[in-house]
């Protein structure tokens, strides 16, 4: 593919930035969760050009994604994303696992300092083999959160329901497994029968993830809507 490029060549073209050509990325990292948009934002000091290149740095390939020149938006055909050409932003959306990798910005051959997505938490209702008879009250449902594709290996998990804290029924791994450069970690929350069948009961996942200055918490909820789960 024509634009793609290894990482090599990319490193080579990073190098050549100057503080003549600025050119500016926002946020550095952004954590969320699957469903969700995320925006990066990215200015230049370059007022006599008015193209944006984006592209996606996962795996040690760098894939371009596609343009901003002047008013429009020109992301290649099959890639998830919108470009604003009134401020060169570019949106992921409905993010899914396979969205996190470090995106980068360019003007000319100057690029920003890349934001790196992580899509966190992904919350799993009870199984169908669990929920199979709603009048088994006093049986357990399990509730499963996975948090995935993050670095470094800092982080904690906490449940609410109904907005209160949950201190009995979790169970989290001791510790994050490693998988590649990235860790993942799972936690468990079981609930009687009554409270899962109980409609707009609100079960929620909490990760804090910790950037060096403070905690990112990342929620993710689910519940039973009108006789079906909703996320």
């Amino acid at each position: 593919n024509y634009w793609t490029f290894n990482l090599f060549l990319f490193l080579f073209f990073l190098r050549r930035s100057s503080l003549s050509e600025q050119v500016l990325q926002t946020p550095a990292d952004i954590y969320s969760r699957p469903g969700e948009p995320a925006k990066i934002r990215c200015l230049h000091t370059s007022p006599s050009y008015n193209r944006i290149l984006w592209y996606k740095q996962s795996k040690r390939q760098l894939q371009f994604l596609g343009y901003v020149n002047y008013n429009d938006g020109y992301p290649e055909t099959g890639v998830n994303v919108t470009m604003e050409g009134s401020s060169g932003a570019l949106t992921v959306k409905d993010l899914q696992l396979e969205d996190s990798a470090v995106y980068f910005c360019a003007v000319k051959a100057y690029f920003g300092g890349g934001t790196k997505l992580t899509v966190l938490v992904k919350v799993l209702p009870p199984s169908t083999k669990e929920c199979r008879n709603q009048k088994d009250g006093p049986r357990k449902k399990t509730i499963v959160c996975v948090a995935s594709g993050f670095y470094p290996d800092h982080v904690s998990v906490k449940w609410k329901i109904d907005g209160i804290k949950a201190t009995s029924g979790v169970a989290t791994d001791n510790a994050a497994l490693q998988e590649g450069g990235y860790y993942r970690i799972t936690s468990r929350l079981k609930v009687s029968g009554e409270d899962w069948f109980t409609l707009y009961k609100n079960f929620t996942c909490i990760v804090e993830m910790s950037n060096k200055k403070s905690l990112c918490p990342v929620c993710c909820s689910v519940q039973l809507e009108n006789g079906t789960t909703e996320s």
